[in-house]
């Protein structure tokens, strides 16, 4: 459901996205989280969501050393995205943390910070974003092969050729289309938590898809981008690639992708970069108002299939309304709107919305059901189907 308010300044949170090779102090930076203070002074107590098995561990007795009561930080090692995002919810809705046994079930007690108190993160860490998009896929993949297994049941295919069908399955599009939907999801559910984060990812070389001598090819383009989520990077206000150069290795810098907190300008590289530089943003906003956009985009799905079947139901009406017989351009023009229509439902709200702008620049109705124009319901099959492909 849609939030809405009269312009006012609010207070500004830390929303990072930090990628780049192993040992670039990536982890180093997330642990700085511990040394920060909230607008009243009290320190940040800190979730830190592991899925690297240990990033933050090694880290430890140097930031009790100095003066970090580590009761403040609760650390959860999980590679599972679902855990993940089990754990932001609680964090979100401040339901208890309960202490885990040595089987990672929960137990009776109740963790507390520093304070005794109940355990209420000002702050997440999500320190291995790469891990949790390859174990999605993992997921999906092996969600692929009991799929095909179905498959080949039904059609009766049996010995090597079932074998040969099950074990050469491979993710299919609406798989990667679930793969981009849950990493930019678990970014906006962290911004909608109300809480700073970190969320830090391994690098990758940008690719795309260029023709070349009239075959499709996969050309890098330079540039060096987080590995794993397609486009988790675009919610987050700050997202830093962290490198070291082969004459000075000792020294870990930062190239500032993008910072709208304006703490550091974009394109900026900073020596040995320093998370308490954006404790100057929470000091300076202390005093304005808190407001949070709960994006995300599950409930956005469920608003706009409310649309999409409302939509449909009055297809379906109209069609009952008319039964008589249809000639045979009748036929391929709802046949054209059906496969709009199911292309339309497989989109999630950011695919939709590329979809309708590139209607708009052709001066396309949006709704097929008001085009009776066979060239102008192939032109937006076209489109739609573009866009999927793109994704």
């Amino acid at each position: 459901m849609a939030r809405a308010r009269i312009a006012s300044k609010v207070k500004s949170k830390i929303q990072m996205v930090v990628f780049g090779e192993a040992f670039t102090g990536k982890s180093t930076f997330c642990s700085e989280l511990a040394y920060m203070k909230n607008s009243d002074g009290t320190p940040f107590k800190v979730l830190y969501l592991d899925p690297e098995s240990g990033s933050i561990d090694d880290y430890l007795p140097e930031m009790e050393k100095n003066g970090v009561d580590l009761r403040n930080i609760y650390i959860v090692y999980t590679q599972s995205l679902q855990e993940v995002n089990e754990y932001i919810d609680k964090a979100k809705t401040h339901e208890p943390f309960y202490v885990l046994d040595e089987d990672g079930n929960e137990t009776d007690d109740i963790v507390v910070d520093a304070n005794g108190k109940q355990f209420k993160p000002d702050a997440i860490v999500v320190d291995g974003a790469s891990i949790l998009n390859l174990t999605t896929k993992q997921g999906l993949l092996e969600f692929s092969k009991r799929r095909a297994a179905v498959r080949a049941d039904d059609a009766g295919i049996i010995g090597d050729k079932r074998a040969v069908k099950v074990d050469g399955a491979s993710l299919e599009m609406k798989d990667w289309q679930t793969i981009g939907f849950r990493g930019q999801d678990l970014i906006l559910t962290l911004t909608g938590s109300g809480l700073h984060y970190i969320v830090t990812a391994r690098e990758a070389d940008e690719k795309k898809q260029m023709l070349i001598n009239g075959k499709s090819e996969s050309v890098a383009t330079g540039r060096k981008i987080p590995e794993g989520f397609k486009e988790m990077d675009y919610n987050a206000k700050t997202v830093i690639r962290f490198f070291r150069e082969e004459d000075d290795p000792e020294t870990v810098k930062a190239c500032i992708v993008k910072d709208r907190t304006h703490v550091h300008k974009a394109g900026e590289i900073v020596d040995d970069p320093n998370l308490i530089d954006w404790q100057s943003i929470i000091d300076a906003t202390a005093k304005d108002d808190d407001f949070v956009v709960k994006n995300d985009l599950h409930s956005a799905i469920e608003t706009e299939k409310k649309s999409y079947d409302k939509e449909n139901n009055s297809i379906a009406n109209e069609v009952v309304d008319k039964p008589e017989e249809k000639d045979n351009k009748s036929v391929e023009l709802d046949e054209l709107r059906s496969k709009i229509l199911q292309l339309k439902k497989s989109m999630n709200p950011v695919v939709d919305n590329k979809y309708k702008t590139e209607l708009k620049k052709v001066s396309l109705n949006k709704n097929p059901k008001n085009i009776d124009d066979k060239e102008a319901l192939e032109k937006m099959l076209k489109i739609a189907e573009d866009i999927i492909k793109a994704k």
